[in-house]
């Protein structure tokens, strides 16, 4: 079950603002890709509404959200093979221009970087340059913490399970969804999912949670894991 811990410090995000260093000498976004593959475990009833562009089951979404980079770079910085983790909650449907369904989130950036790839990882997911990172970014109203720790990711290539670990504080994930009526060798899937966290065009696989642990951030309340889902992606600015 998801528990609620004080963070450290508060830090304002929005894609609108691009840190020292983060712009070319032009003024120009820097040069990024990133590729990789994103789940979830959030507190909506399975299946999560906001992948329907919907309002959350309960009027509030309380989630964790992981992705795992299996190539990219920033500028010259290699970022193959690090991770991300983000706690939050919103309420209300993000998906309709609502100005109050706005994310409040702490991120989690792997540790297993050095200086400069961590330091990159920031820049993409606090959505200071620019793509889907960007567009998706401009719904923080509150980036409230950022820490470094390493981040342990683990899914099936035939995507039968789906899992994530952050030594000591995060340990989430789900199996496939199946059912009595279902192909076992299929995964239950969306296509072209209209609400897609990961970006525009995007499959979603659905998932049952098994794990639903996740501290760091201070939750408004506690909650159980609902539902999961995956999905590729593949960014640039």
């Amino acid at each position: 079950m998801c528990t609620t811990t004080a963070t450290s410090r508060t830090t304002p995000a929005g894609p609108a603002v691009v840190r020292a260093g983060s712009a070319g000498s032009n003024g120009t976004l820097p040069d990024w890709h990133l590729r990789g593959e994103w789940f979830d475990v959030c507190s909506c009833a399975l299946p999560c509404p906001c992948t329907f562009a919907q309002a959350p089951t309960h009027g509030d979404c309380l989630f964790t959200l992981v992705w795992q980079v299996h190539e990219g770079h920033f500028g010259d910085v290699r970022l193959d093979g690090l991770g991300v983790v983000a706690l939050g909650e919103f309420a209300g449907n993000m998906w309709v221009g609502d100005p109050d369904a706005t994310m409040k989130v702490m991120l989690y950036i792997d540790a297993k970087g050095d200086r400069a790839q961590r330091d990159a990882l920031e820049q993409i997911f606090a959505g200071h340059v620019g793509g889907w990172p960007g567009e998706f970014g401009s719904l923080i109203s509150e980036l409230r913490d950022i820490q470094y720790a390493p981040v342990h990711f683990d899914a099936a290539e035939d995507l039968s399970y789906w899992r994530a670990d952050v030594d000591g504080k995060v340990a989430v994930g789900a199996t496939a969804l199946t059912g009595p009526t279902a192909d076992p060798t299929r995964r239950v899937q969306l296509v072209n999912a209209p609400g897609a966290e990961a970006g525009p065009g995007q499959i979603a696989t659905w998932g049952v949670v098994d794990r639903d642990h996740a501290e760091g951030f201070d939750f408004s309340h506690t909650y159980r894991g609902g539902s999961s889902k995956h999905f590729p992606f593949d960014w640039r600015p």
